[in-house]
């Protein structure tokens, strides 16, 4: 395994967080059909688990034709769409900011709104499950390799957060998926991520209520009551999501990961709450040969250091810097040699595939 670590720039960012999926605010509006091709984006709709219509941006270089293509995965936080994170206070586009880098670089892309997001609806009563998100995965993955701009090129996949389980996924049963990045992704059960996360913004005894809350869950099939969630877990254990956090909270971050061949660069961030280095690595081993691990002093989104941060830096273990419970504050730009490393890295990758 070859192991690469490098500074880049100070940052802090979100952390990882899973919660409740409705049809609220996506990105690209309401209507899921093609559409014309506007400054390089067409909007698309594309078929996942069980026949559920997804809809999704096409990002589409000049005169793109048997270009490599890379699929975009999704995190299943409740504000993630197909642009990125959406929070009100800290929105954060990093799927649109590193779609339009590799468009760039030659490469067609495909992001989407996972099911129940956007404009990815879901009938009225139906909840989602992450296995059908996994499913949803390889749906958009077959799109992408048949669309006309892509031909015979190699694909590749890019997955954030737990969206990177997906990608192993993908990259270890599609002999399509020739190369595979990993953006702040667990290599720990997601209970442990997030207790972890909340006895750092929140003491011990906060940790030890969310796994007591997790194992209600995992006992009974449901999420405990909103009266008996802390309220600094509500956002993270929604109500009415009993399907999907069951899925997620018994997943095994590491079960694809043994299986998977095709070159893997493993991305974490020195500062933040949730997925730190000791993550990448643990991956990066699970994985074998074919992978590679970039660890950047930046938080999980790539993101650069806010204009003026002020004498308080961030840390995880001294709650008094601790800003919005566990998130740190993030800047508003995208780390330019941060973002250049992962094209670099998938560039080269699929020209090898190609070869």
């Amino acid at each position: 395994m070859k192991t690469s670590r490098w500074a880049v720039a100070v940052l802090v960012g979100v952390s990882l967080v899973v919660s409740a999926c409705s049809g609220g605010g996506g990105s690209a509006g309401d209507d899921p059909t093609e559409g014309d091709l506007i400054d390089g984006e067409r909007l698309v709709s594309f078929s996942g688990a069980g026949g559920t219509k997804l809809a999704g941006t096409l990002g589409v270089p000049d005169n793109a034709r048997n270009a490599p293509g890379v699929l975009i995965v999704p995190g299943v936080g409740p504000t993630t769409d197909r642009d990125g994170i959406q929070d009100a206070t800290q929105g954060d586009q990093l799927y649109k900011d590193i779609s339009a880098a590799f468009n760039a670089a030659g490469m067609v892309t495909l992001r989407y709104d996972r099911r129940g997001i956007g404009a990815s609806k879901l009938e009225s009563g139906t909840r989602p499950r992450y296995e059908d998100m996994v499913e949803d995965a390889r749906g958009a993955l077959n799109f992408l390799a048949q669309r006309r701009e892509v031909g015979s090129a190699p694909v590749a996949v890019v997955g954030h957060d737990v969206g990177g389980w997906m990608a192993l996924r993908l990259a270890a049963t599609e002999e399509k998926v020739k190369g595979v990045v990993l953006v702040s992704t667990p290599a720990r059960r997601l209970v442990d991520v997030h207790a972890a996360s909340f006895g750092a913004s929140h003491g011990p005894v906060s940790a030890d209520r969310f796994r007591a809350a997790v194992d209600t869950l995992l006992g009974t099939g449901s999420v405990p009551g909103p009266t008996e969630v802390a309220p600094e877990h509500q956002s993270v254990l929604g109500q009415g999501q009993d399907e999907l956090l069951r899925g997620v909270f018994t997943a095994d971050p590491l079960a694809d990961a043994g299986r998977v061949k095709v070159p893997v660069l493993v991305t974490a961030g020195t500062l933040g709450t949730g997925v730190l280095p000791p993550d990448a690595d643990r991956m990066a081993q699970a994985i074998g040969p074919s992978a590679q691990v970039a660890i950047f002093d930046l938080g999980p989104t790539l993101r650069d250091l806010p204009p003026d941060p002020g004498s308080i830096r961030f840390d995880p273990n001294d709650e008094s810097t601790h800003v919005f419970g566990a998130r740190p504050v993030i800047g508003i730009n995208r780390d330019v040699p941060a973002v250049e490393k992962v094209t670099s890295f998938l560039t080269g990758t699929l020209r090898a595939a190609k070869a």
